[in-house]
């Protein structure tokens, strides 16, 4: 059956109608398998799993099954088919951080999108998006931008009271931040609930907490000329050990429940929360930029790419075509309080946000994870020496000279990597 007359909608132009009857016409009994990156909150995965019983009932000849992988497992299941391809195939579609792209494309994993789906044709995405999508090959993409988040500060206003006078003003730095963070502490003013919540984190400080600090202080993990390593600089060390430090004093519960997937702490419970979504319910809490973040903020970005081993990569890259029209990515995106990437329904997005200001502020330029080769790597190895760093801190064993060691260990194999390049 034709796109045409199996979809209830006819597509927005004619560029699209295309891709989507080159689909009709590839996928008579095609199964098409997708891999998609684990997530702490269960309805970015019962959102998409809508989606594709919609687009089941559009496309009847072709059977989608997805499946779920961590970052570890991902990473290792791309490096597993490099080393046996026969015996450890690729799903058809994968979803991978914006920053894998330029390595997985170099390894030959991935098939160039640009002239494949829509959007990418007509750069239909925020500049600061394609900057890094683009870095190397403005002709060429390995994938499609998909979904968007930022780490912003949610503050529980009821809690402030006789702490922070002006929060906007107060915790706008990292020191505002730390100062109410002790007052919220200290004997006398304590409540039943938290100081501080950070949703979604594994147990351990991570790669994910440390990086928006780091760059506040403008650190990060390579020379602007990504020549050397800078794992050791002042700012990339002090940035790291801000983080730590909260761990140490008490502010955050390393390996507690409310660190892992299954158990965030309710947002009524905290004073503070940090988190990369919009909170679900957040009545009686105010949302700030990121505290110490000079200018905008830090964003991390999520794509779809389509395996360059696909059976079928024109149908596959038309799927993701259909994924990015504006109705199926603003119902997936909003549904657990993420951003579309795709900029017409960015844009919309912002002008309905009921914080629209400070998004405005963190999006004008954030900062995103670097799309280079060794990038990918040099964030294993990070995490890696937060992994070491908080079993210290868990057992009140840590000292800094811990972190010095570690991440003197880290920029030495990152700079090892760099010479291979």
């Amino acid at each position: 059956m034709c796109c045409c007359v199996a979809t209830k909608k006819p597509p927005h132009n004619s560029l699209l109608l295309l891709f989507l009857c080159a689909l009709c016409a590839s996928a008579v009994n095609i199964r098409m398998n997708i891999w998609l990156l684990s997530d702490y909150d269960p309805r970015k995965h019962l959102a998409f799993k809508s989606m594709l019983a919609r687009f089941s009932l559009a496309f009847p000849d072709t059977e989608t099954e997805f499946l779920v992988k961590s970052r570890k497992s991902m990473w290792e299941s791309l490096f597993a088919h490099l080393r046996d391809p026969r015996r450890n195939p690729l799903a058809d579609i994968i979803e991978i951080p914006q920053n894998w792209t330029e390595l997985f494309s170099r390894l030959g994993l991935l098939s160039d999108l640009s002239g494949r789906v829509e959007p990418l044709v007509r750069r239909r995405y925020p500049g600061f998006i394609l900057k890094e999508l683009c870095r190397h090959d403005e002709a060429r993409a390995f994938s499609a931008p998909w979904w968007i988040e930022a780490p912003a500060l949610f503050c529980r206003m009821q809690a402030l009271r006789g702490i922070c006078a002006d929060p906007a003003k107060e915790l706008a730095s990292w020191e505002g931040f730390r100062a109410s963070l002790d007052k919220l502490s200290s004997g006398g003013r304590r409540r039943n609930f938290r100081a501080l919540s950070c949703p979604g984190s594994s147990g351990s400080v991570s790669v994910s907490d440390v990086l928006p600090r780091m760059w506040g202080r403008r650190g990060g993990l390579f020379s602007d000329d990504f020549n050397r390593a800078t794992f050791t600089r002042d700012e990339t060390a002090g940035g790291i050990e801000d983080w730590l430090e909260l761990a140490v004093s008490g502010k955050i519960e390393l390996f507690s429940p409310d660190r892992f997937e299954h158990g965030p702490r309710p947002p009524e419970e905290c004073a503070f929360i940090i988190s990369s979504r919009k909170l679900p319910g957040r009545a009686g809490f105010r949302m700030l930029p990121y505290p110490g973040s000079p200018g905008s903020g830090f964003a991390l970005v999520y794509n779809l790419a389509v395996s360059a081993s696909s059976s079928d990569p024109d149908g596959a890259a038309a799927f993701v075509s259909w994924v990015m029209e504006p109705p199926n990515m603003e119902a997936f995106t909003e549904s657990f309080g993420v951003f579309p990437c795709l900029k017409p329904a960015f844009e919309q997005r912002l002008q309905e946000e009921r914080d629209s200001g400070v998004y405005r502020r963190i999006f004008s330029a954030p900062e995103l994870m670097p799309n280079i080769m060794v990038y990918p790597t040099a964030e294993l190895l990070l995490e890696r020496a937060l992994w070491n760093l908080s079993l210290k801190i868990a057992r009140k064993d840590y000292a800094r000279e811990d972190l010095n060691r570690e991440l003197i260990m880290a920029q030495g194999e990152a700079d090892y990597l760099l010479s291979l390049y």
